[in-house]
């Protein structure tokens, strides 16, 4: 499977210096905490045990029930199983899948890294951090530490899942019953080559699992909590409260994506309406009557953008 959708410009961006690496680490954490309920996919406590006899689940449990949680990203695994299982996609292909996913070499890993620290050092501020990577990078040494920590926190179905959290763009991945994938991504259709192996891939029966509506769970799921979306979505209370609200009044086209910070930003596509003034009109009534006065509306590359404003004073010398 292509990986390139992962934006590694961003990650390389967290991990230039020792703070934002912290945060970074400290978020990631919170995403792999079990916090998130397998209840919210409807999945009954007969499929659960059998997708933990296939190994597609990962668990202590004797007998998985619908109150067992997982973390964020064995939240999204399993929706994406969900739906390649009401196509009658086999678990033996499932199963090839999901080493795609989660299994990386120590090798690969290595290459992984060098590559893409190759392809970005330049445009990577110098410091300490960067320094002693490129001295790493350029000796093919990797600390057994840092091999674990990377298998940890970014095997492939990851920093996939990171990508998609930050350039909220369509992708589909397309599967057949061999377990056989290939990464549909829209933008760049038109820059698709067709090879050998495309066409045996598009000559058989496939099914498209739409990655980028994953996401959409948490803020269309009505069994998805507040906190829930608070926490993966990275906004602040008071962010999320608007969120609540806007699902409320039936917004249509609301989305969240992440900038550089690593901030959640709600943002809705006004493609769908003919005259987004008023979208704006109808958000900005919605905010006054919740009397969220610290909360703006910005027009964006083509988004209406809702943002917490805040305000510092400068205190002067």
């Amino acid at each position: 499977m292509n990986f390139d959708v992962v934006n590694k410009g961003w990650l390389l961006e967290k991990l230039s210096n020792e703070n934002s690496m912290m945060d970074f680490i400290k978020f990631i954490d919170s995403l792999l905490e079990p916090n998130f309920s397998v209840s919210a996919l409807n999945l009954t406590r007969q499929e659960l045990n059998q997708w933990k006899i296939e190994g597609l689940i990962k668990s202590n449990d004797s007998e998985l029930r619908e109150w067992v949680r997982v973390n964020f990203f064995d939240f999204i695994w399993l929706k994406m199983v969900d739906i390649m299982r009401q196509s009658k996609i086999p678990f033996t292909a499932i199963d090839k899948i999901k080493k795609e996913f989660f299994d990386i070499s120590d090798d690969d890993l290595k290459q992984l890294l060098s590559n893409s620290f190759k392809q970005l050092k330049d445009k990577m501020p110098k410091n300490e951090v960067i320094n002693s990577v490129e001295k790493e990078v350029a000796s093919q040494y990797y600390p057994p530490a840092v091999i674990a920590l990377f298998k940890r926190y970014f095997p492939p179905f990851n920093l996939f899942i990171f990508g998609l959290m930050i350039e909220r763009s369509p992708i589909n991945i397309l599967v057949n019953a061999e377990g056989e994938t290939i990464c549909l991504i829209p933008k760049i259709l038109h820059q698709t080559v067709m090879n050998e192996k495309l066409l045996a891939f598009l000559s058989k029966p496939f099914v498209g699992v739409p990655m980028h509506t994953l996401l959409d769970e948490f803020y269309e799921n009505p069994k998805i909590k507040s906190p829930e979306q608070q926490q993966v979505c990275n906004l602040t209370k008071l962010e999320t409260k608007v969120l609540g609200l806007l699902r409320k009044e039936n917004i249509k086209e609301i989305k969240i994506r992440f900038n550089q910070q690593l901030r959640g930003e709600i943002i809705i596509e006004h493609v769908n309406y003919v005259n987004p003034d008023i979208v704006i009109k109808n958000v900005n009534e919605i905010l006054e009557r919740g009397k969220y006065s610290t909360i703006k509306i910005v027009q964006e590359d083509g988004h209406i953008k809702i943002i917490e404003e805040t305000v510092r004073e400068k205190i002067k010398n």
